[in-house]
């Protein structure tokens, strides 16, 4: 809480002003979680650039750009028929 408003607070609740005194706390808390999803921001983004970052450095560790261009794909034939059952051995 902010001590600008923890004093307003204080001195509400010494007046008897119980409305400024509940302003005054509702201020301060909105000011904290503020403060905290700020501070949480930063954080989220520093993360998330470090990530970025990581990410690109294990790319380029891989080697994986260097990798030569995919071949086509080459069938292999099968002496069996499509519907052809295989050969199952009796136990």
């Amino acid at each position: 809480m902010s001590n600008d408003n923890v004093e307003k607070m204080v001195d509400s609740l010494a007046d008897g002003d119980n409305i400024a005194a509940q302003d005054a706390f509702k201020n301060a808390l909105s000011d904290k979680i503020g403060q905290a999803l700020d501070d949480k921001r930063v954080d989220v983004a520093k993360d998330w650039l470090n990530a970025a970052d990581e990410l690109e450095g294990i790319k380029d560790a891989s080697g994986l750009d260097d990798v030569a261009e995919p071949t086509e794909p080459v069938e292999i034939d099968s002496e069996e028929e499509e519907n052809e059952q295989p050969a199952v051995s009796e136990v």
